[in-house]
């Protein structure tokens, strides 16, 4: 059969295929490879990950950089202990396996070459939708944007949801931000034998701990590691998953040093794994929901509409640091003058609805010299046999509030005042959430 045409009449001549390679050569040594196979598939739905933050490339939805950039993260977080703290060794050390700027009298290669194919890009989805509404005072109509708590819990979706000023321009013609849902891949990665240690390694703590696109700590873009080489891969049964992670800790993870500020996990790293769900999402969903319970823990209100007042100290000290305060809330219900769930990362961004009664503006809680700090908290969901799936919550170490440089600072409050976030074992007392843990984000393990 003569090859097809296309529509000027020229021939269509498919590319060469390119052999696999089992040995390269580095300098006059002949180095003996690995190529693996990978296949994947999301368990939620993928935000972002494109070139435009938040939003899916629509040609390339899933990109060999970006999974380069992953790999080289949990390689630092599993191997980065072996330097006995030492920054620049573990940088020397990094580059030479996942590769740098080069130049012309430097090259730095990567050592592991990575081929991604997408075999299903998905579809997209929204989190939230415009919906007809009213206004409750005057009964005139007025959009308002619903959230699709079957895509993705709302919670965690938060930063797609588009603002009452956006829904008012835009009215029911108002365009909300896509997911994408259903999303395949397969990713060949070939290295030298070598340094298979490193790279398994690596590869081990992304698909256990991590994910794709944004806001993966909480979720999204969550990784099943489908068959390797054609092969299915077994999944645990749900009562086993705890003990396979402490397995892979023990395994992958160097018991050492690592350099000041570099996340990482732990032989013996905080991890809580929840009962078995029925699917991914219902397992998502419930970690997401007893996060949202704990920090936004309130006294029993009236209605939906009209919640307690906060169990925990910052609206006290943001009035307090403010000199703004409704005459509903005139009394403080904490003399903690501590903004303690900054643990769970930064900036956050305080809104009072009775402004125009007297409470404070808005402010931002943020670090004095860094606007922004990752949260240490990771919560996904985990596939497992026969279906079901379990809920994963864990801690990375090296980083966190207590170990920000130049501390925390309250913009938008008068001077943009210097403020804490770490409590004595006494200021935990005084919150019923904490149960007298001062630790914010072991208290919301023992939650689970």
């Amino acid at each position: 059969r003569r090859p097809p045409k296309d529509e000027s009449g020229s021939e269509l001549v498919p590319p060469p295929v390119i052999p696999q390679l089992d040995r390269r050569m580095t300098g006059k040594e002949v180095v003996p490879l690995v190529t693996q196979t990978r296949s994947y598939e999301l368990l939620t739905p993928l935000l972002g990950g494109g070139v435009e933050p938040g939003v899916a490339d629509p040609v390339t939805v899933i990109r060999g950089s970006e999974i380069r950039g992953h790999l080289r993260f949990w390689w630092r977080a599993c191997r980065g202990g072996a330097f006995n703290g030492n920054l620049r060794a573990m940088k020397q050390r990094e580059d030479g396996l996942w590769g740098a700027a080069s130049t012309k009298d430097r090259p730095r290669p990567s050592a592991v070459d990575i081929v991604v194919s997408t075999d299903h890009s998905g579809k997209d989805v929204y989190p939230f939708e415009v919906v007809p509404g009213s206004d409750r005072r005057t009964g005139r109509p007025k959009p308002k944007a619903r959230a699709s708590e079957s895509v993705a819990p709302s919670y965690a979706a938060f930063p797609l949801q588009p603002s009452e000023e956006d829904v008012r321009a835009g009215g029911m013609e108002t365009k909300t931000k896509a997911v994408r849902e259903g999303v395949r891949f397969t990713l060949r990665i070939t290295y030298s034998r070598g340094e298979q240690e490193e790279v398994e390694a690596a590869l081990w703590a992304w698909e256990t701990f991590g994910g794709l696109g944004a806001r993966t700590r909480r979720g999204f873009g969550a990784l099943k590691l489908v068959s390797i080489d054609g092969r299915p891969v077994g999944l645990p049964a749900a009562h086993e998953v705890e003990a396979v992670i402490r397995e892979g800790l023990q395994k992958h993870v160097v018991d050492g040093t690592w350099p000041p500020g570099v996340p990482h996990l732990s032989p013996n790293l905080r991890t809580r794994v929840t009962g078995a769900h029925s699917d991914p999402r219902s397992a998502w969903t419930y970690l997401v929901q007893c996060l949202k319970n704990f920090r936004q823990s309130r006294q029993r209100g009236t209605s939906s509409r009209q919640p307690g007042r906060s169990l925990w100290p910052e609206p006290a000290a943001i009035r307090r640091l403010t000199n703004r305060r409704c005459p509903g809330h005139s009394q403080p219900l904490s003399t903690t003058h501590k903004l303690p769930r900054a643990a769970f990362g930064l900036p956050i961004v305080f809104h009072f609805k009775d402004q125009d009664a007297g409470d404070p503006y808005d402010t931002i809680l943020r670090g004095r010299d860094y606007e922004r700090m990752a949260s240490p908290l990771i919560l996904r969901p985990l596939a497992c046999a026969n279906g079901q799936a379990v809920g994963l919550a864990a801690i990375l170490e090296g980083t966190g509030v207590e170990a920000l440089p130049g501390g925390l600072i309250l913009q938008g409050a008068p001077g943009d005042p210097a403020v804490e976030a770490t409590l004595t074992p006494g200021e935990a007392r005084g919150i019923p959430t904490l149960r007298g843990n001062p630790d914010v984000l072991q208290a919301f393990l023992d939650t689970l």
